[in-house]
């Protein structure tokens, strides 16, 4: 029986060798054979079906397309996004310290592949403040003031931007064009990387009071780079720590100087223009089918008025000048003229990517539809390269844009393709035609459109009652942007944003609860009465995660709304268990 049972263990035994052997002989895939595979298991219709429709949500939104419903809607809120377009694409590019025409070629090519890429049905994709602000920032810091004769055309266009010959500009707005592309090209490429790694949810760690923060230090920034043209003064521009300070030093120096004529002309623009946006289009905006397109028929009537009163020749006032008419060749830019402000691309990126991706959430929640954070991050990247091979740069939605394009019906991104074909005939046909437009008028355009972020000062005393972390996050973030510079702001403010999460995890808010009356709600025990407390046990509510860093506060926490200190009670019991000794002893 025993050599059975051995014989049989023995058989199991060279089977398994023969097996093993077979298996360890059999030939081993190639590198070929297993990328083959590999592929074979990757490219089924289904995962690229899905892959397709992840990288292009216009499909989607083509399919499920009603054109008798959804194609009015559009047209009419594209057609009023696009005109709006016009003016803050002008002068947004000046605050960009670029020509006006790359304004617009950002206007046009940032919604034109927003469309296909782009998972938000109602962000308006352009020109925003912020980014403005901050690529001006960058260009005066690379390449500092412009000291070539007015209206001299330079050769430097003649190998690289073919398409900019001939157009009265100067050799240093060509140079600021390119550093522009290129901050906008490894921007956008970092955008679309950071994206595909499925990094969107980096908006999360830039909270609304971080972002409200930032926004309301930048609206001063901007505020302060337009006086020179709402005063029609000529004050240098400067950059880096204490900049704020040091503009208005100059311009309360030089206040003096101030050219009436373009004073006279921004206080009508503005009037005009907050009359209508906020008087009519916010207080009736129900009764309007769209809203009254006030920035272009200002900007429109202060050209006419402008060219026949001949306000360059007359009253000395700062024109547009030559806008070139044609899109322009596409141009690859040059990487290597960044030298030292990678880092300026990427912040600039993650800024427009957080105030937009927060915007076309809201509106997301507000029309029942979902956003990919991710996706959005692509989309922006893609669009900011896209505009920086035609003398564009980072694009961004706007928030004004946005709302309005909610609020004038917009169902789908099919509305950002007539904004398009407004900005579009714009370029190609109209652009010359704002020779004669005053640089006030489309400061003044900036201004008001800056009331909604000065709106939020309003808050502040609101989120001081909240919370004091919160406030305390808004202070800093506002004060640094104001005082040091954007990039340090936004910087520090998310550096305090994660200080405050790990402050917050060492003094949390803890109580004691207890019954409300006769009731199974539990509350803080001393604020309602009466209360009762479970027999035999007690409820500490702890406002916090649990973990190394706060492990003794929370035993000290514990002990403190308990009234039941573990420490106290061991030397209390080892007092006990000494005194029973010793009367056991006697």
């Amino acid at each position: 029986m025993d050599g059975e049972i051995v014989s049989e263990k023995w058989s199991k035994v060279v089977d398994f060798e023969e097996r093993y052997a077979l298996q360890d002989a059999a030939p081993k895939a190639t590198l070929r054979q297993r990328i083959t595979g590999y592929a074979g298991k990757c490219c089924t219709r289904d995962k690229l079906k899905s892959t397709l429709h992840s990288n292009f949500p216009f499909i989607n939104v083509i399919r499920r397309y009603k054109i008798l419903q959804d194609l009015p809607s559009d047209i009419i809120a594209g057609l009023t996004v696009g005109i709006m377009q016009i003016p803050q694409g002008m002068a947004y590019a000046l605050l960009a310290s670029l020509p006006p025409i790359c304004g617009l070629y950002t206007s046009f090519f940032g919604p034109l592949i927003y469309f296909f890429t782009g998972t938000s049905r109602h962000a308006s994709m352009g020109t925003i403040a912020i980014v403005g602000l901050m690529i001006a920032s960058v260009l005066d810091t690379s390449l500092g003031k412009d000291t070539s004769p007015d209206g001299m055309v330079s050769n430097y266009t003649n190998d690289s931007m073919p398409s900019l010959e001939h157009t009265g500009m100067t050799e240093h707005e060509i140079k600021k064009i390119k550093m522009a592309t290129a901050l906008s090209f490894v921007s956008g490429l970092v955008m679309v990387l950071l994206g595909k790694m499925r990094l969107g949810l980096v908006a999360t760690y830039m909270s609304e009071y971080l972002v409200s923060g930032f926004t309301s230090g930048v609206a001063i920034h901007v505020v302060t780079s337009q006086m020179k043209h709402i005063l029609g003064i000529n004050v240098p521009r400067h950059n880096g720590v204490f900049k704020i300070i040091r503009t208005w030093k100059d311009i309360i120096l030089n206040i003096s100087s101030t050219n009436v004529a373009a004073l006279l002309t921004s206080v009508v623009s503005m009037v005009i223009l907050y009359l209508v946006k906020v008087q009519i289009n916010q207080r009736f905006k129900s009764k309007l089918k769209i809203p009254i397109p006030i920035e272009i028929i200002v900007v429109a009537i202060a050209t006419v008025i402008s060219h026949f009163a001949k306000f360059r020749e007359n009253f000395d006032v700062n024109v547009l000048k030559d806008i070139p008419a044609g899109i322009p060749k596409p141009d690859i830019p040059d990487p290597t003229l960044l030298d030292g402000h990678l880092k300026d691309a990427i912040i600039i990126g993650i800024v427009a990517f957080s105030q937009s991706v927060s915007m076309a959430k809201i509106l997301a929640k507000k029309n029942n539809y979902r956003i990919n954070p991710s996706q959005e991050m692509v989309a922006y990247g893609a669009g900011s390269v896209l505009c920086s091979l035609f003398s564009g740069y980072i694009t961004a939605a706007s928030v004004a844009r946005s709302m309005v394009q909610d609020g004038a019906g917009g169902r789908t991104q099919v509305a950002s393709l007539f904004g398009c074909l407004v900005v579009l005939v714009v370029i190609v046909a109209v652009g010359p035609l704002f020779y004669s437009l005053p640089k006030c008028v489309l400061s003044s355009v900036i201004f008001v459109n800056l009331r909604g972020m000065f709106l939020q000062f309003l808050e502040v005393p609101k989120t001081f009652r909240r919370s004091k972390y919160d406030f305390s996050i808004w202070l800093v973030t506002f004060l640094c942007t104001v005082i040091l510079d954007a990039d340090l702001g936004i910087a520090i403010g998310i550096l305090y944003s994660l200080f405050t999460v790990a402050l917050r995890t060492q003094i949390p808010l803890y109580s004691r609860l207890a019954f409300v009356g006769m009731t199974n709600i539990m509350r803080p025990y001393k604020d309602f009465s009466p209360q009762t407390e479970p027999s035999g046990f007690r409820v500490i509510q702890y406002q916090s995660p649990i973990y190394f860093a706060n492990s003794d506060m929370f035993v000290k926490a514990v002990a403190k709304a308990s009234g039941v200190d573990p420490e106290k009670l061991r030397k209390m019991k080892k007092k006990l268990e000494k005194q029973k000794k010793r009367i056991c002893r006697k």
